[in-house]
């Protein structure tokens, strides 16, 4: 038995619990998770003296997964090396982990690395050390450490404010950069690396001047590598220094679309189809970016030139529509939208934009069938509605095409268009003036589809009935919010859609259909939502041949009990349905008598005889238990969980309304 007297030594506790050939992975990265508690207790001091040197002794033999924990828990350090002062102290350990050939811990390496450059203080240590890594990494005689020191630039590069020991970063990356010897994989760091040090220097002193003559000059070396590769990664950086570049001012933007706008043509014309959707998916920034160079007063010549470039006949964007590999296609459609931000929509509907997109979307009427796939078809939709919400967009050019894609010609791909326009007409950010879906505007059509969908003799497929229920009810709650004037012939159909919907023999149809009763309680009220679509599922209840025999008291069954339909909801799923439907539309902003009125139904659902409806029913309580004043909790609506969470013979039915009535309990404070 030891001393208790003897003093207990943290670091040599951690060396123990560190020793692989005495202790399992977990153990290991038990102790490595546990270093920084110990590093805060041991002091800076031993942090210094003790801890690192442990660290790095570690390092070079310990497995991957725990040094890939390690990288992540050094990334913190700062604060119990000794501060910001202090913080180059801890470089040492990631240079000997971006030796290491496991790629995962050489990028969390880099990660921690960029935590620790950007936290501590560049005083001459911590310069001279930093500097001194990069070289070492670069200089390196494997690919690997090559690999990940280019990650190492951009962040020392903009975290020190120092110009002369930038440019010595500046040269040291160029000379790993444009080394006449290095492999691929060296080279698509490098260009990777490009954009991050570009966004760097944008954001320092003499930006413009660095990029044009230092990042530029070594990017146009990639930009035109043999391989391929490479000049995807070099375009991407193309996009990251012009969307840097053209932040910097006015001057400077129309400083990089001189120096950079031949470029982006050379990669739209490129023979590799992924340089080209490199370009396509950065060519909303370039766009963007390429904008902010018309200033506060635009020369009328510089700003026609910038949108000829950009979506006029001619632009890299009409030849990526006309792009034989679809995902240059789908990129091109995608990014439309930020052109008509960037734009304005007066300018988008003079360009090749809308008819290249009315092209790729257009489908034949009379045999259905369309020329373009899938993927850009649906993805045409979603541009287009997007380009809706568009300042000055004409909606004429847009609606014909948006409804000419609700073909039923192929099912799967008629859903994923629907989907589109329902994710469109949601989007909170691009609010969507829904006057255009009335019935003598351009898009006005999509009212009759929708409503022509949710047919099951039209619409087998279920999911269609589902869905077009819902653009319908978003549409509808939409134009109500809007005030439109044509409005009210369709809220009848409305409420017959929804009670159909209510009434389909297949439960999604019936779930999407309560999902939809919030949006239109909200728009309508919830009296209107009562009336005309949870009245007429009530009476089929109560009318149900079978209704009887649900109850507590049940009337005996009869021997010979009648077949129900394939298509015919039996009565406890219209139960689910009426009670789930309550469970949605329950808020604090019912009334009284709305809530005494579904109180005495719930009451009645907690005592029938299927589980599935109790519980549901029970669920449905708990919501209204938490809004209706004391007397109708105390009076019905406690009573009624109580009994249930006692006596029900279900046990999932008696444990949920045991956490149901515990809420109530909890609420009360008791």
């Amino acid at each position: 038995m030891g001393d208790p007297n003897d003093a207990f030594d943290p670091i040599a506790f951690l060396e123990t619990q560190m020793d692989m050939k005495k202790n399992p992975r977990d153990v290991r990265a038990t102790a490595v998770k546990s270093m920084k508690n110990i590093a805060a207790n041991i002091g800076p001091d031993k942090v210094q003296t003790d801890l690192i040197p442990l660290i790095c002794t570690l390092i070079p033999e310990e497995e991957d997964e725990i040094l890939f924990l390690l990288a992540k828990e050094l990334g913190g350090f700062v604060t119990v090396v000794g501060g910001p002062a202090c913080g180059y102290m801890l470089l040492q350990c990631f240079e000997l982990m971006c030796d290491t050939e496991e790629t995962v811990v050489r990028d969390a390496a880099a990660a921690a690395f960029a935590s620790v450059t950007a936290a501590m203080e560049w005083n001459t240590e911590a310069k001279e050390k930093c500097l001194s890594m990069v070289k070492n990494l670069s200089a390196g005689d494997w690919f690997t450490k090559k690999v990940v020191a280019a990650q190492l630039y951009s962040t020392p590069y903009l975290s020190c404010d120092d110009e002369p020991y930038r440019a010595e970063l500046r040269a040291e990356f160029k000379k790993l950069a444009e080394g006449k010897d290095e492999l691929p994989m060296v080279k698509r760091s490098c260009a990777t690396a490009l954009k991050s040090l570009a966004v760097a220097a944008a954001k320092t002193d003499n930006a413009t001047a660095v990029l044009r003559d230092d990042i530029m000059s070594t990017l146009q070396i990639y930009l035109k590598d043999k391989d391929s590769s490479v000049r995807v990664n070099a375009t991407d950086a193309l996009v990251g220094l012009i969307e840097g570049w053209c932040a910097i001012d006015t001057d400077s933007a129309k400083m990089c679309w001189v120096f950079t706008n031949a470029f982006v043509l050379e990669a739209i014309n490129d023979d590799s189809w992924r340089v080209r959707h490199a370009l396509m998916k950065g060519y909303g920034t370039i766009a963007t970016s390429y904008v902010k160079s018309f200033g506060a007063e635009a020369d009328p010549e510089h700003k026609t030139q910038v949108e000829k470039f950009l979506v006029m006949e001619g632009a890299p964007i009409e030849k990526a529509f006309d792009d034989m590999e679809t995902e240059v296609r789908v990129a091109a459609v995608k990014a439309s939208t930020v052109l008509g931000d960037a734009l304005g929509g007066s300018v988008l509907a003079k360009s090749v934009v809308i008819p290249c997109m009315a092209m790729l979307g257009e489908v034949n009427v009379q045999t259905g069938v369309a020329a373009e796939a899938p993927t850009v078809r649906i993805a045409v939709t979603q541009g287009l509605i997007d380009l809706l919400a568009v300042e000055e967009m004409p909606s004429d050019l847009l609606g014909p095409t948006i409804t000419s894609s609700l073909h039923t010609g192929d099912e799967p791909v008629l859903i994923g268009v629907m989907r589109s326009l329902e994710k469109g007409m949601l989007n909170k950010e691009r609010p969507l003036d829904f006057n255009v879906f009335g019935p003598e505007q351009p898009l006005g059509p999509l009212l009759e589809k929708l409503i022509e969908f949710q047919s099951a003799e039209i619409a087998d497929d279920w999911r269609i009935r589902k869905i077009s229920m819902t653009l319908f009810s978003i549409m509808m709650a939409g134009c109500k919010k809007a005030e439109a004037a044509w409005l009210e012939p369709f809220q009848d159909q409305l409420g017959a859609s929804m009670r159909v919907a209510l009434g389909d023999y297949i439960a999604q149809v019936r779930v999407g259909a309560i999902e939809c009763l919030p949006r239109l309680s909200a728009a309508f009220g919830l009296e209107w939502v009562k009336s005309n679509c949870l009245a007429e599922l009530r009476k089929d209840i109560e009318s149900d041949p079978f209704y009887q025999f649900h109850l507590k008291d049940a009337m005996e069954k009869p021997a010979v009990e009648r077949e129900r339909g394939s298509k015919e909801v039996a009565l406890h799923s219209k139960w689910i349905t009426y009670f789930a439907s309550l469970r949605v539309l329950i808020s604090e902003q019912i009334d009284s008598e709305t809530a005494a009125e579904w109180s005495d139904v719930l009451c009645t659902g907690v005592e029938v005889t299927t589980p599935n409806v109790r519980f549901n029913a029970m669920l449905a309580m708990g919501e209204l238990a938490k809004v209706a004043d004391d007397d109708l909790l105390q009076s019905k609506l406690k009573p009624a969980i109580t009994t249930m969470a006692n006596e029900d013979v279900d046990d999932d039915c008696k444990y949920f309304a045991k956490q149901q009535l515990a809420e109530i309990n909890s609420n009360q404070g008791y």
